[in-house]
């Protein structure tokens, strides 16, 4: 099994990425919250897990698919030890920018249920055996490389895209029932909206009316990490955003709530494995 990284912002390698997993290659048993700097697309093929979102929670099964936009946080706790056979794709956000056209939103799938919703729906066995092909194909191509694997990988991701917005358009995007406790539901919702001002204990207790030790525990019970580390992983994630889109390192931190530069850099640093300053030009490579 592979141990889980101590970083809860992962920052993805390549543009794309595919894996056509079993159990034996891995899985995240700490259970712990973390998110991508860009999409991803799971459908679980056999298996029983648990998959949360910021504020939302659903139990799937074999066709259901999760679609995860940029930059939101999730995990996901199996139920069925020894089983765990699933898809995960993987792209940065200027991949799906290139996809899309005045008449196709490729993003839909990413935001149709809404903010603080997990974006889920159910496959048919024939739809899971076509997403199951393009997969497989698609992570040849990336593996494989060569003449034309760019355009390949490119046009067997926009083939998935399109088939899972298309099942969307149909209607298979399916209601559920969520396995989100209210009380964490809540705790996500007001961290979201208050990101930026004060989010001690003390605060959340009085906001939302609850002993602040026991919303506290009840977070790390559902999510895995604590508070206080969700809230700095959310606030360096939102400097992500702001270095991506070219703020400078010193207006990011103070736009996410730190107050201090060198704690913001330290603290950036340690979440993501480089420097404020290094993120960004790594981003503007990806953009060229």
């Amino acid at each position: 099994m592979q141990t889980v990284p101590s970083k809860y912002l992962i920052v993805l390698d390549n543009d794309i990425m595919c894996e056509c997993k079993d159990i034996s290659m891995g899985y995240d048993a700490r259970n712990v919250l973390h998110n991508h700097d860009g999409y991803e697309l799971l459908l679980l093929i056999n298996g029983s897990l648990d998959v949360y979102s910021e504020g939302d929670g659903k139990s799937l099964g074999r066709g259901d698919l999760v679609c995860v936009k940029a930059n939101c946080f999730h995990h996901v706790r199996l139920n069925s030890p020894g089983v765990y056979d699933r898809v995960v794709i993987n792209f940065r956000e200027n991949v799906l920018e290139r996809l899309c056209t005045e008449k196709t939103d490729l993003g839909k799938c990413f935001i149709s249920k809404g903010v603080g919703k997990l974006n889920y729906l159910h496959l048919d066995e024939e739809q899971v055996q076509r997403f199951l092909q393009y997969a497989r194909e698609l992570q040849a191509a990336l593996k494989e490389g060569g003449f034309g694997a760019d355009v390949l990988s490119y046009a067997l991701l926009t083939q998935l895209l399109v088939m899972t917005n298309k099942c969307i358009c149909e209607n298979v995007l399916t209601e559920h029932k969520g396995i989100m406790p209210k009380l964490v539901s809540e705790t996500f919702a007001y961290i979201d909206k208050h990101l930026t001002e004060e989010l001690s204990l003390s605060v959340l207790e009085k906001q939302l009316q609850y002993n602040g030790i026991y919303i506290s525990r009840c977070f790390k019970r559902v999510m895995g990490i604590t508070l206080q580390q969700y809230i700095i992983a959310k606030r360096c994630s939102l400097a992500q955003q702001y270095l991506a889109q070219g703020y400078s390192p010193c207006d990011a931190c103070f736009m996410t709530g730190f107050n201090n530069y060198s704690s913001f850099s330290r603290t950036f640093l340690q979440q993501i494995g480089v420097s404020p300053k290094k993120y960004q030009l790594m981003q503007m490579k990806t953009k060229i």
